[in-house]
Formats: structure tokens, C-alpha cells, sequence
């Protein structure tokens, strides 16, 4: 008899022991104890299967053939001073669109004559100041947060103000500059942003006079009803 007993309780606490283990893998139950149901394995789940359902990167995305070129610039070269490195300086030549910094040299110097992808910082400020070029590609080209040489960048006019937009595949903002004054004003201009999955201004920021055109032209683009306004 005291052997039976001895087999029933050494049972009873295997079962208790594999059933507690059991358990915490056990995503449903888990749940059912308090844990929240986001932090479980399914919750987990669930979270990444509706991250790629509102998967951006299957987008069509539009490549706009008439690019702004930049061209060589007949103006005799400068030395600009670092930004970033206190007393480093930099040769630049607009006639060539060459410069001494290192990003032109490992990246730069590799990309055509003419091109976006050839300019550096330093080729971008002696453009955005000697080049002639709307305010608002200007105002691009000084955007050291955002600016990005492989970006595609399309400029020109909507109903009336001057609009540049920028946007990188694979990133579901896009970055548009227009003015943001009035128009009876020297032109001022803004960056805002608008997430193509959320079909919305960041910041609730939209600008002032082209917002829904803007919206639409980016509907047209990207070949997404929901993105009109």
C-alpha cells in the first residue's frame, strides 16, 4: 500500500510539472493569465502578418523621367570651409562639378557629369548659390537632414506655386517642399512630409495651397486612389 502511494504522488507531480511547462508555451493560456495577449507568441504573430498586409514595399514606384540635371557651372573654383571638421577645407570646381571632400571621391566622382548623385554638400551650396535654380530645388539642396543623392526629385509648378517632391524607394514618406506664405510676400517655402500608407500629413502639417493637388498628383504616381484627399 505505501508503495502505491509512494507511485500515485511522484505522478501527480510529473503531471503537475509538464502541465506548468506546457503552459508557457502555451500562448492562448498564457493569455488567459494575465499576460498581455500583444507580448504572446500569437499576438506576435498576428502584429507581423498585418505589417506586411500594409506592406509598402510591394508599391509600383514611379521613376519620372525628366529629372533636374545640374550641369557645369562657368564660375572659377572656391574653397569652402568644413561643417563638420574645424579648419579642414575644400577645393570646388563648378566648371568640372568636382571637390575634394571625401564623399566625392568614394561616391561623387563616380556618378555622371551633370547628375544629382554627383554632388556633395559643398557642390550642392555653391550650386544653391551661384546656379540660378528655383528657390525651392534651392532650398533641396541646403536640406542636409533630408536631402539624399539617390532620391528621385521632380520640380515644377502646382496651381501656381513652385513644388519640389522627393521620395526613395522603399520609404513610404515622401518629402515635398512648397511655399508656405502668402503670395503677396517674397516666397518662403516649408518641407513637409506625407506617409503613403497612412494616406496622411505628418504632424496633421499640410501645405497651404496645393495640399489636395498634391495629393492627387501623388495618387496618380504611385497608382493609389486612397492617397487623394
Amino acid at each position: 500500500m505505501l508503495t502505491l502511494i509512494l507511485v500515485g504522488c511522484t505522478v501527480a507531480a510529473l503531471a503537475g510539472v509538464l502541465g506548468g511547462a506546457l503552459r508557457q508555451h502555451d500562448p492562448e493560456a498564457m493569455a488567459g493569465q494575465g499576460q498581455p495577449a500583444g507580448d504572446s507568441v500569437l499576438g506576435k504573430v498576428a502584429a507581423i502578418r498585418k505589417t506586411r498586409d500594409d506592406s509598402w514595399t510591394r508599391r509600383p514606384w514611379p521613376y519620372i523621367r525628366d529629372r533636374l540635371t545640374f550641369p557645369p557651372l562657368d564660375i572659377p573654383a572656391v574653397i569652402l570651409h568644413s561643417s563638420i571638421t574645424p579648419g579642414k577645407c575644400y577645393r570646388v570646381d563648378p566648371v568640372t562639378l568636382t571637390c575634394t571632400c571625401s564623399y566625392f571621391l568614394l561616391r561623387g566622382s563616380h556618378a555622371a557629369v551633370g547628375s544629382k548623385e554627383r554632388l556633395c554638400r559643398h557642390l550642392r551650396k555653391v550650386y544653391a548659390e551661384r546656379g540660378a535654380l528655383p528657390a525651392v530645388v534651392n532650398m533641396v539642396l541646403l536640406d542636409d537632414v533630408h536631402f539624399c543623392e539617390t532620391d528621385q526629385l521632380w520640380s515644377g509648378e502646382v496651381e501656381g506655386v513652385p513644388v519640389a517632391i522627393a521620395w526613395r524607394e522603399g520609404d513610404p514618406w515622401v518629402t515635398i517642399y512648397t511655399r508656405s506664405n502668402a503670395l503677396n510676400q517674397p516666397p518662403e517655402f516649408q518641407r513637409y512630409n506625407f506617409h503613403l500608407d497612412h494616406a496622411s500629413w505628418a504632424d496633421s502639417r499640410a501645405p497651404k495651397y496645393n495640399a489636395t493637388a498634391i495629393r492627387q498628383m501623388l495618387a496618380d504616381w504611385f497608382g493609389d486612389r486612397k492617397l487623394m484627399a
